[in-house]
């Protein structure tokens, strides 16, 4: 795949302050699934260049029964290819395992070495509204269950050529304030997502770990 995300300014539905609340920091698709990330747009538009999606490993049906491997790239360093529902391709950290997310269609891997620091990606039905509306939608229906969330954006986006929405939010989880930054988008009806994860004073390390993650996703 080619191309990059390029984002613009969502509006809001709501004058409030939004953030994001995964029910235990789970982030996944919208409405689909229940719960989503919740921020609110910058004043002005802009736009973010990132690498490719670049294809990763999958093993398929011949028709025949006889499965195949698909030529590759391999992932960068530090990192592994993970499958995920509906075509679903991304890459985490070397020995990071992946779990369940708490919702359909939802998948986390977290830090082995500090749970605080977390990835989660999937895909579930895209529902009939726009990708856009519906996560501004979502934000306020969600809005009152964060504690001390604070938007840093939310800005609707291309991603390899398909209708997506980026958000970065802060919020307390309990503990202090947990970063997240995550990318929906749409594909064939699907709506695919990526996000990442971690405490502020952790967030410089883990930005690395997200932009991989939205540089090798597909579909």
């Amino acid at each position: 795949m080619s191309g990059g995300v390029e984002v613009k300014n969502v509006p809001s539905l709501s004058s409030r302050w939004l953030a994001v609340t995964c029910a235990g920091l789970y982030l996944v698709v919208s409405a689909v699934v229940g719960v989503a990330l919740l921020a609110a747009p910058r004043p002005d538009a802009d736009q973010l260049d990132r690498d490719a999606p670049a294809d990763v490993a999958e093993r398929t049906e011949d028709g025949t029964g006889v499965t195949t491997t698909l030529t590759t790239h391999p992932p960068p360093a530090g990192f592994q290819h993970v499958q995920g529902p509906e075509r679903m391709r991304t890459v985490i950290p070397v020995g990071w395992r992946v779990a369940r997310g708490g919702a359909p269609g939802a998948l986390r891997a977290a830090d082995p070495s500090d749970s605080a620091r977390f990835v989660g990606f999937g895909a579930a039905p895209a529902p009939s509204t726009d990708i856009g509306q519906t996560h501004a939608e979502t934000e306020s229906r969600f809005a009152e269950r964060t504690t001390a969330y604070r938007r840093i954006e939310l800005n609707r986006a291309t991603y390899a050529g398909n209708p997506a929405v980026e958000w970065e939010y802060r919020h307390d989880d309990g503990t202090g304030t947990q970063h997240v930054r995550g990318l929906f988008w749409r594909v064939d009806g699907m709506e695919y997502f990526v996000f990442a994860s971690a405490p502020e004073s952790a967030w410089p390390r883990m930005r690395p770990v997200y932009d991989e993650m939205v540089a090798h996703s597909t579909p």
